[in-house]
């Protein structure tokens, strides 16, 4: 049990002090006779006194007054019993573990953690005990940070009872969120910038303020044509910044291209940089100069991978449900999406504009030579030419072909073909040998798809059933493989990358191997070494904020039992008023 008032208790020194009224306050009344001679005959020597002590202890209405006040005190003293264990922590912790924070040291959470960790230090003091959901944004494995025991100590020693929570990403869109989702609870920001907008009343900001990094990249790309390949970057130097900057792109021990001088204090640079010979498979480009505070931001680590995605135009009168299909196509690689354009006018010479036609009711350009597909044409294209007549709805999957195992759901319904012959040439996919309804060949090395059937409902079921997108899906990959499709270095933002274990990238800047996968992680375009603002002290507030949500987190989980008490005082008044009658 316990009391939410307990100095009310006080008041206890009242039940003795009746009781001791009780037994020396005078009693009786006065009564008018005629002549005391008459007591006096009747007492003789004996001697008239107050009544004992133990007749007056007898008296009920004594105790009854006495019991009175004790239930009136305790109900005043509100007593309550723990009916259950709060679910609820007292209060949530933001730390910002971002690379900002490690900016102008070589240990973990550098000098800008440390100028915010005593006031951090200063509010969990407060905590005492109580429950609080720690929130580190973005993770254990993040930025500059090789450790957190930094951390840890500072979290074990004032909170020993944690919830322990990991997220990505940007440190105030976490703690906005934390905020709605726990309205009547405190959300304490360790940070080291406070923000510019207003934030929720129960949003605590402890941001020693921070000065911006002296220089940084903000874009490093590649473009890739035969033997010949250009580096672009941009860069920009804070006004303090110590001297000049030299753009430097190298391959482990090989310096590619450089061009010194290229960034002044205060300025912002762009470049491009032309690279003979073929592209190597990792690329280092660095920002080298003065000593400087952010060194993560200087350097960008990039891996040659293929195209992102398919570059997909279509030419003539396209489904929609083939739109929405081709849309949908993710590719082999996590966030590989494929890009669908509309033939505007000529098609395109190179396959630095496309790398897949796909024509719907008309022929494939002769001009075109890369990858293609066609859609029911109406004259001949390549090895297959219409044949006349009306052919019969009879069909089925030739299992020896690469893409049979795209139709592993129900067949679709086809009726309404037209007739057509394929040449020896060409790979027979769908239908029969005299009634071809879909069909594969390559041409100097570069693969066809035709489908010898509209999309109309009059024709086939098949754009409404869930093996379309499907079958489109894997048909791209097959007419466009992986080693086929154009190649570009890349780079990864921290925590931006999946890879196929489905555990999250490493984001410490370098390059990064996972089973035969290698893939650069870099902090350019991140702004995290050019962040720079005004610091807040909210600790004296946010520590008066964590007293009374851990107050009210406690009378949450206690029920009262002053009504109770009050009740039996009450009781207690009808009795004595009985008993005095």
């Amino acid at each position: 049990m316990e009391l939410l008032a307990p100095w009310s208790l006080a008041g206890l020194v009242l039940v003795p002090a009746v009781l001791l009224w009780g037994l020396l306050a005078p009693r009786g009344r006065p009564v008018v006779v005629g002549s005391l001679m008459l007591w006096r005959r009747a007492l003789g020597k004996g001697a008239v006194g107050r009544p004992s002590a133990r007749v007056r202890l007898k008296d009920p209405l004594l105790w009854l007054d006495a019991l009175l006040i004790l239930l009136i005190v305790l109900a005043c003293a509100q007593p309550a019993l723990r009916t259950h264990e709060a679910l609820e922590p007292a209060a949530t912790i933001v730390v910002d573990r971002t690379a900002s924070m490690g900016a102008g040291a070589d240990q973990p959470f550098g000098m800008r953690w440390r100028q915010a960790r005593p006031m951090l230090a200063g509010v969990l003091k407060a905590v005492e005990d109580a429950p609080i959901r720690i929130v580190s944004v973005p993770g254990p494995s993040g930025a500059a940070i090789a450790r957190v025991t930094t951390v840890h100590e500072v979290l074990d020693r004032y909170g020993p009872a944690m919830e322990c929570v990991l997220a990505a990403g940007d440190v105030w869109p976490v703690a906005l969120a934390e905020a709605a989702r726990r309205r009547g609870r405190p959300v304490v920001v360790a940070t080291d910038v406070a923000p510019a907008a207003a934030v929720p009343e129960n949003v605590y900001v402890l941001a020693p303020g921070a000065k911006s990094a002296n220089a940084g990249l903000g874009r490093v790309a590649t473009r890739i044509e035969k033997d010949t390949w250009w580096v672009l970057a941009s860069a920009k130097a804070a006004p303090d910044a110590p001297g000049t900057y030299a753009l430097v792109v190298s391959t482990a021990a090989t310096v590619h291209a450089r061009r010194d001088a290229l960034l002044a204090p205060g300025k912002e640079a762009q470049i491009v940089l032309r690279v003979a010979g073929p592209p190597p498979k990792r690329v280092r480009v660095d920002l080298e100069g003065p000593g400087d505070s952010f060194l993560p931001d200087n350097a960008a680590f990039l891996v040659l991978e293929p195209a992102a995605g398919l570059r997909v135009m279509l030419v003539g009168d396209a489904d929609p449900a083939l739109r929405r299909a081709l849309a949908a196509h993710t590719g082999r690689m996590a966030g590989a999406n494929t890009v669908v354009v509309e033939a505007a006018g000529e098609l395109p010479a190179s396959d630095a504009e496309a790398d897949l036609v796909i024509a719907s009711g008309t022929p494939v350009p002769a001009a075109w030579k890369g990858p293609a597909a066609v859609i029911a044409p109406p004259e001949a294209v390549g090895p297959v030419r219409p044949a006349g007549g009306q052919g019969a709805p009879e069909w089925r999957v030739v299992e020896s072909h690469p893409l049979a195992a795209a139709f592993y759901l129900a067949p679709p319904r086809i009726s309404a073909v037209g007739r057509y012959a394929i040449d020896a040439s060409a790979q027979l996919l769908l239908g029969a040998d005299d009634v071809p309804l879909m069909a594969t060949w390559e041409a100097g090395g570069v693969r066809r798809l035709a489908v010898l059937f509209d999309f109309d409902e009059a024709t086939t079921d098949w754009p409404h059933r869930a093996g379309f997108p499907v079958f489109w899906s894997r048909a791209l990959d097959w007419l466009v493989p992986k080693d086929r499709r154009p190649a570009a270095h890349r780079t990864h933002a921290p925590l931006g990358r999946l890879p196929r274990s489905g555990a999250l990238a490493p984001n410490r800047a370098g390059f990064h191997t996972q089973g035969d996968e290698v893939f650069g992680v870099s902090f350019i375009g991140t702004d995290e070494g050019f962040q720079a603002g005004p610091g807040r002290d909210d600790s004296a507030a946010a520590i008066q904020a964590l007293s009374a949500s851990i107050e009210a987190r406690r009378r949450a989980t206690l029920a009262p039992l002053w009504p109770y008490l009050a009740a039996a005082a009450l009781v207690v008044v009808l009795l004595r008023t009985w008993a005095a009658r």
